[in-house]
C-alpha cells in the first residue's frame, strides 16, 4: 500500500494553489506530482469556470473528480461531467429580488461549461479580464431555462453587494451564497457548495471523511473548511484563517506544498 493511498486533498486555487500572479509555482507543483505518485487523490475545488480551471491542468496531477462552480459541477479527471447540482425554479424571484435591491447589479449567469453576461457592470468587465475570457451578452429570454443554471455570479460596488446579500437571506433554504472577494455575490443551488461537493468526490473515490483534507483562503471556502480537516494561507481572509485546523505560509511561498508536508507527518511511512 503506498503512503497516501486512502487520501483525498481538495484545494481552491485563487489565494491558495495560486500565487498572486494566478501561477502555480514550482514547489507546489513538485509537492503535487509526489503525494499522487505516494497513492494520494488530489483535486480542486473552485469558483471558477471549466474553462479557466482546466488550463492549469498541464501542471498539476489532478487524479480525483474535480469540483467547478463552487460545487454547482463535479467532473472527472478526464472531463467528463459526474454530477450537476443544479438551481431551482425559485432562481428567477432570487434575482428579481437582487435587482430590486441594486438594479445596476452585474450579472454573470454560468449554464454547466458555458458563461454569459446578463447585465454588464465594470466589475464584470473587470473579472473576465482577469479571467481572459469574453463570454456572450444574452437577455433572459435568450437563456436556456433557470432550472439548467449552474451558478449566478453577482458583481458590484462591495457596499452594494453587501446590501444585497442581505436582501438574498431570506432564500436560504433554496440556495447558497458565497464570496470570494467583496465585489462578488456567488449564488448556488443550496446543496452545490465546495462542502457537499467534496463530499461527493470523497463517495466517488471511496474515501472517509477521516483522510478528506481541504485547503482554502476565502469566504466561499468555509463549507469544505468547517466540514473536514482544512488548511489556510497565512494571508488569507480572517473568515478562513478563524476555520482552518492549520495555518500555513501564505500563496506566494508554496502554501499547497507546506500542506503536503503536514500529510507527510500524519501519514509517516
Amino acid at each position: 500500500m503506498k503512503r497516501f493511498e486512502g487520501v483525498l486533498l481538495a484545494s481552491d486555487m485563487d489565494g491558495t494553489l495560486l500565487n498572486s500572479s494566478r501561477l502555480i509555482g514550482r514547489e507546489n507543483r513538485e509537492a503535487l506530482r509526489w503525494f499522487t505518485d505516494c497513492g494520494g487523490r488530489f483535486c480542486v475545488a473552485t469558483g471558477r469556470a471549466v474553462e479557466v480551471t482546466r488550463m492549469y491542468f498541464n501542471d498539476i496531477p489532478v487524479n480525483a473528480p474535480y469540483i467547478c462552480l463552487n460545487g454547482a459541477l463535479v467532473y472527472s479527471p478526464d472531463g467528463m461531467l459526474l454530477r450537476h447540482n443544479a438551481m431551482p425554479k425559485e432562481a428567477q424571484d432570487l434575482l428579481d429580488a437582487a435587482r430590486s435591491v441594486y438594479p445596476e447589479v452585474g450579472i454573470e449567469i454560468y449554464v454547466k461549461e458555458k458563461a454569459f453576461i446578463l447585465h454588464d457592470h465594470p466589475m464584470t468587465q473587470h473579472h473576465f479580464r482577469i479571467l481572459g475570457i469574453d463570454p456572450p451578452r444574452r437577455s433572459l429570454e435568450e437563456l436556456p431555462s433557470c432550472t439548467e443554471w449552474s451558478k449566478i455570479n453577482l458583481t458590484g460596488e462591495q457596499e452594494r453587494i453587501a446590501e444585497l446579500q442581505n436582501r438574498l437571506s431570506e432564500f436560504r433554504g433554496s440556495f447558497s451564497t458565497a464570496s470570494a472577494m467583496p465585489i462578488f455575490c456567488e449564488v448556488t443551488a443550496a446543496n452545490a457548495t465546495k462542502g457537499e461537493a467534496v463530499q461527493q468526490v470523497a463517495e466517488l473515490c471511496e474515501i472517509s471523511d477521516a483522510h478528506i483534507y481541504v485547503a482554502g483562503d476565502s469566504a466561499n471556502d468555509l463549507s469544505m473548511m468547517q466540514k473536514f480537516y482544512s488548511f489556510a494561507p497565512e494571508n488569507g481572509e480572517g473568515c478562513a484563517l478563524n476555520a482552518a485546523n492549520e495555518i500555513v505560509c501564505d500563496n506566494n511561498c508554496g502554501a499547497i506544498a507546506e500542506i503536503v508536508k503536514a500529510l507527510a507527518n500524519k501519514y509517516p511511512e
